[in-house]
């Protein structure tokens, strides 16, 4: 009988792997990297599973040391996926920012991976600059792209290679053919230096022009060796949505993200914020992007988690200082963006345990949770082979035995839990069915 058993666990672990391979695309023969690719218009992890960034832009290096790090805990708590980290180069200009040197930038890549989101570096030094090797305003690109090669940003993009992505500098170039040559001389100096991760590049026209993505991504795509760049466009004042009449110099989001997914060009949104700004900088339907993002596939970064204290009518949290705990420390849009994470971001699955170690996985644990130690209130549950309808009952219970809480099962089981409120600890999840009875270990530290 245990033989049979054992046989049919077997069986139910091929049957597994081979489901889980279906979701997954070979890695292009051009891309010799570990981490994250693109391909055909889209972007996977390193597992080779389609992944759409859906999360928020963090401004560490506007705020303290203590407040910025604590960000991240706090995004993944809202259930975001990806977060792009707004930083400084380490010239001494930025010297006011805790966050202008490599350790500290590692910290807050390494932030992010502790808490299973994407992170996105990138530098805020040359917005809006027009030159590559000089610039009227000091804002050339080449000082970026020099920053990246330095032996410490190249051993940060190594160790993190599987996660990830390089944002080459924040909103930088001209919509002219400028713009093209100048990333073509940037991918060539990146590659060089060692750094194989994907390479995100904002669009010219201070990161709004989407004619330059349009006329020359594909061509910059094509000149990567490694074939792994990604696009990203922000909607701010040159942007709106079909609620309203545009005016003859902006663009519609519908018609341009259309055009995107078209041509088959990766792109993300990686900034845009809500109505009503007092810059009128947010004149479009914000719901309308995310959406619309949706509908496409295309991933969005809401600007922003936390940024400017003064520009809280921009953030998700409504006192950076304080973070986020409940709903109760959100702002109205904040509400909305975090129900959204909720409800649409899904968690990169190279975080997850890796096709290797299936058999072990598969024979000596049945069920997964992750993530394992939980520092937001969802846990999910990867049932592995076990036909999840077998399952009966789910309890939380404590080291005493105590149940601290009793979860609905029915048809539809559920695949996360909510554990708001749940005291930080070690506790055990039961999961009964029919014939057996399983316990997973769980510590909590929220």
């Amino acid at each position: 009988m245990k033989k049979f058993n054992l046989f049919c666990l077997v069986i139910l672990m091929v049957f597994s792997i081979v489901k889980i391979s279906k979701a997954q695309v070979a890695r292009p023969a051009s891309n010799s990297g570990t981490g994250m690719f693109v391909l055909d218009g889209k972007l996977y992890d390193a597992t080779g599973n389609e992944f759409i960034p859906m999360g928020a832009n963090t401004a560490v290096f506007w705020q303290s040391e203590a407040n910025g790090m604590k960000s991240f805990a706090d995004i993944k708590k809202s259930g975001a996926n990806c977060v792009r980290i707004i930083s400084v180069t380490s010239d001494a200009v930025n010297s006011w920012s805790w966050q202008s040197n490599y350790t500290k930038q590692r910290a807050c890549v390494k932030a992010s991976v502790d808490n299973r989101l994407i992170p996105i570096l990138e530098f805020h030094d040359v917005t809006c600059g027009n030159g590559y090797d000089n610039d009227a305003e000091g804002k050339n690109l080449k000082k970026c792209v020099d920053y990246w090669c330095t032996p410490n940003l190249v051993s940060l993009c190594n160790e993190f290679e599987k996660s990830l992505i390089v944002n080459v500098a924040n909103e930088w170039g001209p919509i002219t053919s400028v713009w093209r040559d100048s990333y073509k001389k940037a991918i060539i100096a990146m590659r060089t230096a060692g750094i194989k991760n994907t390479i995100l590049i904002d669009a010219g026209g201070c990161g709004q022009n989407p004619t330059t993505i349009l006329n020359y991504g594909q061509e910059l795509l094509n000149f990567d060796p490694q074939q792994n760049i990604l696009f990203s466009i922000h909607f701010y004042g040159g942007w709106m949505t079909k609620e309203k009449t545009k005016a003859s110099w902006q663009y519609y989001v519908e018609d341009n993200l259309q055009l995107f997914k078209t041509k088959k060009l990766p792109v993300i949104v990686g900034e845009f914020g809500w109505t009503g700004a007092p810059d009128n900088f947010t004149l479009y339907e914000p719901k309308t992007i995310i959406s619309e993002c949706n509908r496409q596939g295309i991933g969005w970064l809401y600007w922003a988690w936390n940024s400017n204290p003064l520009e809280t009518y921009y953030d998700i949290v409504a006192d950076y200082t304080k973070g986020y705990s409940t709903e109760a420390d959100l702002t109205i849009q904040g509400k909305y963006m975090v129900q959204q994470f909720k409800d649409n971001a899904k968690e990169a699955k190279s975080f997850w345990p890796t096709s290797a170690r299936l058999p072990e996985l598969e024979l000596k644990q049945t069920i997964v949770l992750y993530p394992n130690p939980l520092t937001s209130n969802i846990l999910n549950i990867d049932y592995r082979n076990m036909e999840q309808e077998d399952i009966i009952q789910i309890q939380l219970k404590n080291l005493f035995g105590q149940t601290i809480k009793d979860f609905q099962v029915n048809e539809n089981m559920p695949c996360q839990l909510i554990l708001a409120g749940i005291a930080p600890g070690t506790y055990f999840v039961y999961l009964k069915s029919e014939t057996k009875s399983f316990a997973r270990k769980l510590v909590i530290r929220n």
